[in-house]
């Protein structure tokens, strides 16, 4: 895949993937109920600004895909969700696997 500097290689790309799923999974750690104790240290909104900042970058580097604002209107309805006072654990769950699938659909 071209891009602003050169050229990505499919490997490149699929470890980009793969990184990614990495990332969305930990969303789903981070405030299971089951093993959100574990992790109560973890700033959930910080690590979804950063990951949000991150694919902004990507966004730039790849020269603004669409894939790419799905996947950013998807965790901003994860970081809605994440900072709602009436949490729901479902929702969330459901709007990281929905993230989940829109990675899989890019490059």
């Amino acid at each position: 895949m071209k891009y602003e500097y050169g050229e990505f290689t499919p490997e490149q790309l699929s470890d980009q993937k793969k990184d990614l799923h990495s990332k969305l999974f930990w969303l789903l750690l981070y405030r299971d109920p089951k093993t959100c104790d574990e992790y109560c240290g973890v700033d959930v909104d910080k690590y979804l600004n950063g990951l949000m900042y991150r694919i902004g970058g990507l966004n730039d580097l790849l020269g603004n895909p669409s894939g790419l604002v799905t996947l950013m209107s998807v965790l901003q309805a994860v970081k809605t969700e994440n900072n709602k006072d009436n949490f729901d654990y479902s929702v969330y769950r459901k709007l990281v696997l929905d993230a989940h699938s829109v990675v899989d659909s890019l490059f």
